[in-house]
């Protein structure tokens, strides 16, 4: 195969789009995106971290933009915002049209089945979208053209992750026959929503899975009201609330002012609901062999997630748990057609 065709894992969610490339490249970045073109200007002459894109249904801005517009909707995962961010993605990290790629995306559980099969509609719609090829760079940037598409179910890509494993002599897959047969149960809290997948031997358990909406949106939004009434009224900026939840203190008109108890009182409120979901579909988990969190706001969350389950453990690097099932599959399946 050619050094310029690589197979890629793509885990667009709503807050982050994470990459997983067979070169070895691993990139994250936000998925912040705005119709239209931005009106920033680097006055010192340096790159004002903004991208311009041309697509069929108009031009978008991406990266350094102070306001993006939402990407907590249905129909994000079909969109040309969606096709910009990932061809944005694949750009940072190093990708143009010059290389073609095998990639592999998700969907959340409970929209990737529909009365217990494969939601045919939509997969194919996603599939469809990233092919269109008519994200365009206005500085003549043109990007990596994708040749095949495959979508899996989040949560069970982290599953994939972990019962194909690397031989560490030649690098090639192999499926972990022992990890195969584990019940397991996956606890993906991403940005918009939250998978639970229970497997064990190829099988799904439908009634112990499922997706609740809720996230690192929810926290966020949640550090927004509690601050504007803290602020009487002042709506603060994305960059603000993003510094506040990471920080526990944002600068208000000049002023530092320390935030950390509406951080707190949103996470925990975010949690408690977490905890309750999966309470109702794991109970005990008496027969569940592993039970793993993964998704980048488990990290956020590590410390509220100790104690749940006896056999619980957050997944190793749990943000690009999907992202690397994803690539693995691509590589595993797509390299042998």
């Amino acid at each position: 195969m050619s050094e310029n065709h690589l197979f890629a894992g793509i885990d667009d969610g709503h807050r982050e789009t994470k990459v997983r490339l067979s070169n070895g490249l691993r990139l994250s970045i936000s998925s912040r995106a705005m119709s239209g073109l931005s009106n920033q200007i680097s006055l010192n002459g340096s790159k004002s971290g903004v991208y311009s894109y041309d697509t069929q249904d108009g031009p978008f801005s991406v990266g350094s933009i102070e306001a993006a517009e939402d990407t907590a909707y249905d129909e994000y995962p079909i969109s040309a915002q969606n096709r910009v961010i990932v061809a944005h993605a694949l750009r940072q990290a190093g990708l143009n049209h010059n290389f073609t790629l095998d990639v592999v995306t998700g969907l959340p559980l409970k929209r990737f089945y529909l009365n217990g099969e494969p939601n045919k509609t939509l997969i194919d719609a996603k599939k469809k979208n990233l092919k269109i090829y008519d994200v365009k760079g206005m500085d003549g940037f043109a990007p990596a053209i994708i040749k095949r598409h495959d979508v899996l179910s989040e949560a069970i890509a982290a599953w994939v992750n972990y019962v194909l494993q690397r031989n560490p002599a030649d690098q090639k897959l192999f499926i972990d026959q022992e990890r195969v047969l584990e019940r397991t149960a996956l606890i993906d809290i991403g940005g918009r929503t939250m998978d639970i997948a229970v497997v064990k031997n190829w099988v799904l358990d439908r009634d112990r899975s499922t997706t609740d909406d809720i996230g690192m949106i929810k926290i966020i939004s949640g550090v927004k009201d509690r601050l504007f009434d803290f602020f009487k009224g002042v709506e603060l900026s994305d960059e603000q609330l993003e510094h506040a939840v990471n920080n526990r203190v944002v600068k208000v008109r000049g002023k530092l002012y320390d935030v950390g108890d509406a951080v707190d009182s949103a996470t925990l409120s975010v949690v408690n609901s977490i905890k309750a979901t999966v309470k109702r579909h794991l109970q005990n988990a008496h027969d569940i062999d592993n039970v793993f969190f993964l998704g980048g706001t488990s990290e956020f969350l590590r410390p509220y997630l100790s104690d749940w389950f006896e056999q619980q453990q957050v997944m190793e690097d749990p943000a690009f748990a999907n992202a690397e099932g994803m690539l693995k599959y691509a590589e595993f399946a797509m390299g042998r057609k």
